[in-house]
């Protein structure tokens, strides 16, 4: 692996909040620093199907118009998604501390909850931390939520953008803006169409995608199976040694295991420790210390699985390690850097290309699934598809090693 590739972060979890105000023309210089850096990018150079003067024009008035902070964001945002680099949008200054948080695996305030607008104008729960704030509060998969605290969620300020690339045709993904550690925030949620919706209240807590990874370790029984549960919610610094010990430990007995690629990307030298275990059953050294897992494995990934967990699920496919089960892969791997913009706005930049193995490069290309299953829709119940088959998966592999050696 490349040093290139051991310096390439995803974008993080959480999202902006309370903007300071700024005048028109620091507002103004905003959008010029912003534009002087994504002009800088090589991708940017390489453009030829942009009309980059016509874009300044439109752009830098509309910039002008806005009120700084969120709005301003937001023009910047749709800019660049018109540029279509990834790893590259304007944050603000506690979005970027919480990023270098997060990567770090530090504990940052947080509701562990991620929505999407899977219909016009409504969200839907995508995705929420194991044993986090939004599942204690009885949140499930799919519910709709219809109301934050008196408001329409969006229209109301503590739902803010989750921070993803901004890019075209995608459905909108949203978090709830984080607290001070204790507070709370009350949703109207329902989990079936035109039921009356119940309330949920949810309290902010300091936590990370690191520890809801430690929290997700689990054995499910599927048809006879012992096959056990980990999910990797961002590849940050020690989550390789995370999955290992989970190996090593509580999942050690297990006939299968599914390892969820899902969520964010992240650091991309945790790749290396995270696949050595499932690498050693091809006969490959794991290295010192490192378990080695010769059973079964399934790995879930999704249209969000991105940057340093796209080049693991390709190196999982072309190493034959196991089924990916999901969706085709969001194809954002570029390596970012970040340099700070007036008005307390930070830039993310996607400066680096990352080529895994014979110089190729997923960006905008993604990895495919071996077994092809949608994520969740409006009103799952709580019932994760793309989990679920993968349970599947690994309870078949189980059966077939069975059939072919006798009873484990």
């Amino acid at each position: 692996m490349t040093e290139l590739v051991r310096f390439l972060l995803a974008i993080a979890l959480f999202a902006p909040s309370a903007p300071r105000a700024v005048s028109s023309d620091e507002t103004l210089r905003t959008f010029d620093a912003c534009w002087k850096r994504v002009r800088e990018l090589p991708r940017a150079q390489e453009r030829d199907d942009v009309a980059w003067d016509e874009l300044r024009r439109e752009y830098r008035a509309r910039a002008d118009a806005a009120e700084p902070g969120a709005e301003l964001r937001a023009v910047l945002n749709e800019m660049l998604g018109e540029v279509g680099i990834s790893h590259t949008a304007v944050l603000d200054r506690p979005t970027y501390r919480g990023m270098m948080r997060e990567i770090a695996g530090r504990p940052t305030p947080t509701f562990g909850l991620l929505l999407e607008e899977m219909k016009p104008g409504r969200l839907f729960v995508r995705a929420m931390y194991e044993q986090g704030p939004a599942e204690r509060a009885g949140l499930k998969l799919g519910d709709e939520v219809v109301g934050v605290g008196n408001e329409p969620p969006l229209e109301c300020d503590d739902v803010i953008d989750a921070g993803y690339d901004p890019r075209p045709g995608a459905t909108r993904l949203f978090s709830l803006e984080p607290r001070d550690p204790g507070a709370s925030i009350e949703l109207l949620v329902r989990s079936t169409s035109g039921a009356a919706p119940r309330r949920a209240r949810l309290v902010c807590e300091e936590t990370s995608g690191l520890e809801a990874g430690r929290r997700s370790v689990r054995v499910v029984r599927r048809d006879g199976a012992r096959v056990g549960v980990l999910h990797v919610w961002m590849m940050a610094r020690g989550t390789g040694a995370f999955v290992q010990e989970a190996i090593r430990g509580e999942l050690a007995k297990c006939d299968a295991l599914v390892v969820d690629l899902r969520g964010r990307g992240g650091l991309a030298d945790e790749i290396d420790p995270i696949l050595a275990p499932f690498r050693a059953r091809q006969g490959r050294r794991a290295g010192h210390g490192t378990p080695a897992w010769t059973k079964p494995v399934v790995f879930l990934v999704d249209d969000r699985t991105r940057s340093a967990k796209e080049i693991a699920a390709w190196y999982v496919r072309h190493e034959g390690l196991g089924p990916l089960v999901g969706e085709k892969t969001e194809g954002a791997v570029l390596g970012a850097h970040f340099v700070p913009l007036p008005g307390e706005n930070w830039m993310e930049m996607g400066a680096v290309e990352v080529p895994v193995k014979g110089g190729l490069s997923l960006e905008g290309v993604g990895v495919a699934p071996t077994h092809r299953v949608e994520h969740l829709r409006p009103f799952a119940r709580g019932v994760d598809p793309i989990l679920e088959t993968g349970l599947d998966v690994a309870a078949g592999a189980v059966a077939r090693s069975v059939r072919r050696r006798g009873p484990i």
